[in-house]
């Protein structure tokens, strides 16, 4: 098994790679749902998951914000180009990385150990004492695993650099086992202190998979911290900018605790939760297309091909759209479904159910928002402009902060979604905004005016669509009700699907009526024509 996948990893092709880590990607964010569904039986929307969440928060940010998403960026292509030319010198730069990298997450950490019980009274002023003596008890535990998490983002950003995907992204598998098995095994024996513990054992377990593999390229670890090393030199530079790019999404999880501590028992964790199912159609679609878009849009830019860089966009808005608007609308359709066949067990009441599938489907208005977000600040990046990105993320997170505060004092959590969607809105319109103005600068008109018009037609294709696709499947949702028991869990997976499968075979044959080029591509590889009496 371990010698096929080498060999798969040998052949890398781009097709390859995103078969490999979207099927890797769905199998970690469905073992992540199974581990959610644990503690929401478990404990239902109470002051036990609040403390588990809200403690998360301060140590996620920071590694968030310092090294996921910032070290690799500056680090894989500087390594990359090294590594051409002297390989030696490549894998001294690698380790003088892990050193710095670690010593400076281990200093930061020191810190925040230190002025934790602060920091939380800052982040949740709502919380009453003994719960929030537990929740800095348990972040103090989980502190540990930024460091452990910078080791081995360090031993991600390496093998990605060669091109070893199955590692780099079993890892992720491995990190909900940890903390499947601290919820199960460890709680029972340590209390809140063996959540923590698990985390731990997760992130371990996230860095020992990689271990291996990174060995086989040839890494070993030097105790060297050659700081002026070009390369370093280099890299910070990259990484800098990049640490103020910070989306929304995060900051928006500190907002949602900081005004989820001042309302009723369980709204963190219902605002958590929801956010949990919402995010899995981003991460599989929305994500993974502009981190493949990435690069090639900086090369359409280095190379001044503003036609080619205009056309991959337009065509990487509209293969999200095709995916995300349908997913909006089942979802909102679904929302009651879906979270009694993910949360609707053990400690979740009716009353919690409907409060959890209410405060999701506020979340589904923002779908598509949050999912072009990550496009348009890539296509900012890629234009070698880090500046404009973060000037509007900023103002998308003080509208976050002031709209979910006002709005929560008359709609509890469901308000502080109702401010994380104004604020997403806010991001999105004013990035494709200033990033169309951007591309002005030295596009000839008529290639924005044709921009403009193949993306209002298609949208509008891909609207009307999903729409009808909605109709349907809520339709059959009623249709087949009668027929199953929907006081089951059988029964109500049996109820969505076909629903489901009704709404999703009307969206295609409509959008291939339509003429949708992303439709007809898929359909045409597959050899299959869904009606032959287009005229």
């Amino acid at each position: 098994m371990i010698q096929r996948i080498r060999n798969f990893e040998n052949n890398f092709t781009i097709g390859k790679a995103a078969l490999l880590i979207g099927t890797l990607t769905l199998a970690s964010r469905l073992l992540g749902f199974f581990r959610q569904f644990l503690f929401a039986s478990k404990f239902g929307l109470s002051d036990t998951l609040d403390v588990y969440v809200t403690a998360f928060r301060i140590p996620d940010t920071i590694f968030s914000l310092l090294i996921l998403g910032t070290l690799s960026v500056a680090f894989i292509p500087v390594f990359s180009e090294l590594y051409l030319q002297d390989k030696e010198k490549a894998m001294r730069l690698a380790s003088t990385v892990l050193n710095a990298a670690l010593l400076f997450m281990l200093f930061v950490s020191i810190g925040l150990f230190i002025f934790m019980e602060p920091l939380t009274r800052l982040l949740v002023p709502g919380f009453a004492e003994d719960k929030l003596q537990q929740t800095v008890n348990l972040t103090r535990v989980i502190l540990l695993s930024p460091i452990i998490f910078t080791i081995s983002n360090v031993f991600s950003s390496v093998l990605t650099s060669f091109k070893r995907f199955f590692a780099v992204n079993i890892a992720a598998i491995l990190y909900n086992v940890g903390i499947i098995f601290g919820l199960l095994v460890l709680y029972p024996r340590m209390g809140l202190t063996g959540l923590g513990v698990g985390v731990l054992l997760g992130a371990a377990l996230h860095a020992l998979i990689q271990v291996p593999e990174l060995l086989r390229t040839g890494f070993r670890w030097q105790p060297v911290l050659d700081l002026r090393n070009a390369g370093f030199r280099k890299m910070a530079r990259l990484f800098l900018p990049r640490i103020f790019g910070l989306d929304i999404t995060a900051i928006s999880l500190l907002i949602a605790a900081y005004v989820g501590s001042l309302l009723a028992e369980g709204s963190i964790s219902a605002y958590h939760l929801a956010n949990d199912l919402q995010a899995l159609p981003i991460g599989l679609f929305a994500l993974s297309t502009a981190a493949a878009l990435f690069p090639i849009l900086s090369e359409n830019f280095a190379k001044k091909d503003d036609e080619r860089f205009i056309h991959n966009l337009q065509k990487a808005v509209l293969q999200i759209l095709v995916f995300i608007v349908p997913v909006s609308i089942w979802m909102l359709i679904f929302r009651a479904q879906i979270v009694r066949l993910v949360y609707g067990h053990g400690e979740i009441g009716w009353e919690q159910t409907i409060l959890l599938f209410n405060t999701l489907g506020v979340f589904t208005i923002a779908l598509f928002s949050q999912s072009l977000t990550p496009l348009f600040a890539r296509a900012f990046y890629a234009r070698q402009n880090t500046k404009t990105p973060v000037i509007i993320g900023l103002l998308a997170m003080a509208i976050n902060a002031v709209a979910s505060y006002t709005l929560a004092q008359h709609f509890g959590v469901i308000g502080i979604v109702g401010g994380f969607v104004l604020a997403s809105f806010t991001n999105v319109v004013l990035l494709f905004g200033a990033l169309r103005f951007n591309i002005s600068k030295t596009a000839p008109h008529e290639l924005l005016h044709t921009f403009d018009k193949i993306l209002i037609k298609e949208v509008s294709k891909i609207a009307l669509a999903s729409l009808v696709a909605g109709i349907i499947s809520y339709g059959y949702l009623y249709l087949i009700e009668p027929f199953v028991n929907t006081q089951l869990t059988i029964g109500i997976f049996v109820q969505v699907a076909f629903a489901g499968i009704a709404g999703l075979l009307g969206y295609i044959v409509l959008l291939y009526w339509m003429n949708n080029e992303f439709v007809h591509n898929i359909l045409e590889k597959l050899k299959i024509k869904p009606t032959e009496s287009r005229s």
